[in-house]
């Protein structure tokens, strides 16, 4: 998936003031790469789970080696809260799905909507609220379903629409999956699984109901850090009913002004540019296995060549 140059959208300029965070902070410096002229502290948030922790802490540690103070408030809240929270002046930017902008924070429809046509309605919404979208990451993080590969090759599952034909799926999800319609609802009336019994099943024991054999299939998430082990294979989801969550950095207009734009969004970019999904699963395990993202990330960005200064183009 192409990761898109991000552009400014909105006319006018105003130089921010300086947002001093509060909560969890986090600051590097390496005033040596400072862009001349700048303001450079900015606060970013993130939501409060692993992937989105190691998004900002990757973030913050390749702006800090390029001459940026990153105050990063972990654990803000979900995206609704983001959005007030960017709107409010308490954060200058933040991880943000673009799946999730478009359907919670806008309210519109996602389903149907491939990776291209979510951002770009993102974006536009943003610059309506004087906002700018960073280029998207290549990998989502979307709701999926997900059987044991045995089962998939046993019954030669690709597809959503490959379960239809069976005599019956057990399909194990969160409680609430069962009446959404980006969930049961919507995969009977998409796929036509009519075949479906659904199996409650608490949120993190997905996999655990498919290890026990107490679900045929599940729903997952497409960054779940259980896929890297190779024994679950996720079905494609040809018809987008779960539309499409790439990942960007939503950032103030005004802020960004104040901070050399270019050569911000040219290191939020870079680093954007390398979130694969095998990357995301792999530091994703990572860090629900015991490490602190802080280790994560900065290994991460060493292997990427993204922990020295970008060099400008010549």
């Amino acid at each position: 998936m192409r990761s898109r140059p991000w552009r400014l959208v909105v006319a006018g300029a105003a130089l921010a003031a300086l947002t001093v965070a509060c909560g969890e902070v986090n600051d590097e410096r390496n005033a040596s790469s400072q862009p001349q002229g700048a303001s450079l502290r900015v606060t970013i948030g993130t939501q409060e789970f692993p992937e989105a922790r190691v998004l900002g802490e990757l973030w913050r540690q390749a702006l800090a080696v390029n001459g940026y103070t990153v105050d990063l408030r972990k654990g803000v809240g979900p995206a609704e809260d983001l959005d007030q929270a960017l709107k409010d002046g308490d954060v200058d930017g933040y991880v943000a799905y673009t799946g999730t902008v478009l359907s919670i924070v806008a309210g519109e429809e996602v389903s149907g909507l491939d990776p291209d046509q979510t951002y770009d309605r993102a974006q536009e919404f943003y610059a309506g609220q004087d906002m700018v979208m960073s280029g998207m990451t290549p990998f989502q993080n979307k709701d999926a379903i997900a059987t044991t590969t045995a089962f998939a090759e046993e019954n030669g599952l690709a597809t959503i629409a490959d379960l239809a034909p069976l005599e019956e799926v057990v399909l194990g999800a969160r409680p609430e999956f069962e009446d959404l319609e980006l969930g049961l609802a919507g995969l009977q009336e998409v796929y036509g699984l009519d075949n479906v019994t659904f199996s409650p099943v608490e949120l993190g024991e997905q996999y655990a109901a498919l290890d026990r054999g107490e679900a045929d299939a599940v729903d997952a998430f497409t960054t779940d850090p259980q896929l890297g082990s190779g024994d679950y294979a996720l079905l494609e989801d040809p018809e987008l009913l779960f539309g499409s969550q790439n990942v960007a950095m939503v950032v103030s207009r005004d802020k960004l002004d104040s901070i050399d734009a270019d050569a911000f969004m040219g290191v939020v970019d870079a680093v954007n540019a390398e979130l694969t999904e095998d990357a995301m699963v792999q530091m994703n395990a990572e860090v629900t296995g015991g490490r602190t993202d802080e280790v994560v990330a900065r290994e991460f960005l060493r292997g990427a060549g993204l922990d020295e200064p970008l060099r400008g183009e010549s």
